[in-house]
C-alpha cells in the first residue's frame, strides 16, 4: 500500500524542526511512501524546503499564501495525496524508523479504518520539574491513562501520530477546520482529530486502533510548558470539548475527558499529596500539585464558557 505522510508547517522558525521530521520520514523501514509538506504563509520556508529536497522524488511541497490552521493544512495535503493510507505527523516531531511499518501492520486486521501510535516527549532543553506527567496531553504527548500499553481500540489519536484509510475522508468528509489549532488567530481550539474520529465511528462502527509500537518523538520546548501557556491550552481544551459535546456525534462524546478528570481528582492529586509528605522532593511535588489544580480549574472555566456561548 502506498502511504502518504502529510506534514503541515507555516513558520520559518520551524525550518530545522521540519527538516528533522522530513529526514526521519525518508529513513523509514517501510519503502512505499510519499511525503507531502503543506506550507502556508511563509514563502521563504517553502523555497528553502523545495531547494533542500528537490532531488527527493518522495517529497512533494505545497504552498498556500493564505494562513492555514493545522486542520486546513492537513486537508490541503489530503487533496494532493495519492496514497490509499493517509498518515499525519507534526513538523516538530521525529518518527521512529519503523513508524510507518508499525502503523501499516495494524491494517492487517480486517475492518481497521484508522490507526494511532505513541508519542514520546523530547524535552528542550530538559523537562521542567514542575510539569506533571498527568498533563502530558496538554503538549501533545501520550499520557499514562490514554490506553493500556498494547494494541487496543480508542476513541481518537493525537494529531502528531495518526493515520486513516482514504475511504474515511471519502465517506465522512475532511477535518473540521473550525476545530483546528490556528496560531494566526491566537486560537488554541484543538479537537479536529476527535471530531473526525467520532464521525468515522458513527459511519463505520469502529474507532481508532492504538499501536504503541508506532512511535514518534515530539519536541517540547520550555516555552510550551510555561504556566501562562498551559493555562491557555487548558482553557481551550475545556472550551473545545464543550463545543464537541454539543454536536451530539455520539451519546457521550466527552466521556473520556470526564473519566480522566475523575482520575485526576480521586487518584492522581491525592497520590501526589501523599508523596509530598512521604517523599524527599517536597518542593517539586507542591509545584506539580499547584500546576495540576490550576490547569483543571482552567479546563473547567473553558468548558463553562464554551457551554454558555454555544447555548446562546
Amino acid at each position: 500500500m502506498l502511504v502518504s505522510v502529510i506534514v503541515p508547517s507555516y513558520s520559518m522558525d520551524n525550518y530545522y524542526n521540519l527538516r528533522g521530521a522530513i529526514d526521519s520520514l525518508l529513513n523509514q523501514s517501510y519503502p512505499d511512501i510519499e511525503i507531502i509538506v503543506a506550507i502556508s504563509t511563509s514563502k521563504e520556508l517553502y523555497e528553502k524546503i523545495v531547494k533542500a529536497y528537490n532531488i527527493q522524488g518522495k517529497v512533494k511541497v505545497i504552498f498556500s499564501e493564505q494562513g492555514l490552521g493545522a486542520a486546513a493544512a492537513r486537508n490541503v495535503g489530503i487533496k494532493n495525496a495519492s496514497g490509499d493510507i493517509l498518515a499525519f505527523i507534526d513538523d516538530d516531531a521525529i518518527a521512529d524508523d519503523r513508524w510507518v511499518e508499525e502503523l501499516v501492520n495494524a491494517y492487517k486486521e480486517p475492518g481497521v479504518k484508522a490507526v494511532g501510535g505513541k508519542i514520546l516527549p523530547l524535552w528542550l532543553p530538559c523537562k521542567p520539574e514542575y510539569f506533571p506527567e498527568e498533563l502530558y496531553w496538554l503538549v501533545g504527548v501520550t499520557h499514562n491513562s490514554f490506553s493500556p500499553d498494547r494494541i487496543a481500540e480508542v476513541r481518537s489519536a493525537f494529531g502528531a501520530n495518526m493515520r486513516f484509510r482514504r475511504e474515511v475522508f471519502d465517506q465522512v468528509g475532511l477535518f473540521n477546520e473550525s476545530f483546528g489549532f490556528v496560531r494566526q488567530r491566537a486560537s488554541y481550539i484543538q479537537a479536529e482529530e476527535v471530531e473526525l474520529s467520532l464521525r468515522m465511528t458513527g459511519k463505520f462502527g469502529v474507532g481508532v486502533i492504538y499501536n504503541p509500537a508506532a512511535i514518534v518523538h515530539h519536541k517540547i520546548p520550555v516555552t510550551k510548558t510555561r504556566l501562562k501557556v498551559l493555562l491557555k491550552r487548558s482553557f481551550y481544551q475545556g472550551y473545545s470539548k464543550a463545543l464537541l459535546g454539543k454536536m451530539k456525534l455520539c451519546r457521550d462524546c466527552i466521556s473520556i475527558e470526564r473519566s480522566h478528570l475523575k482520575d485526576l481528582l480521586i487518584q492522581y492529586i491525592p497520590r501526589k499529596i501523599k508523596k509530598v509528605f512521604s517523599g524527599p522532593s517536597r518542593v517539586t511535588g507542591i509545584k506539580q500539585i499547584i500546576i495540576l489544580v490550576c490547569c483543571i480549574f482552567a479546563v473547567g472555566l473553558g468548558f463553562i464558557h464554551g457551554h454558555i456561548r454555544r447555548t446562546k
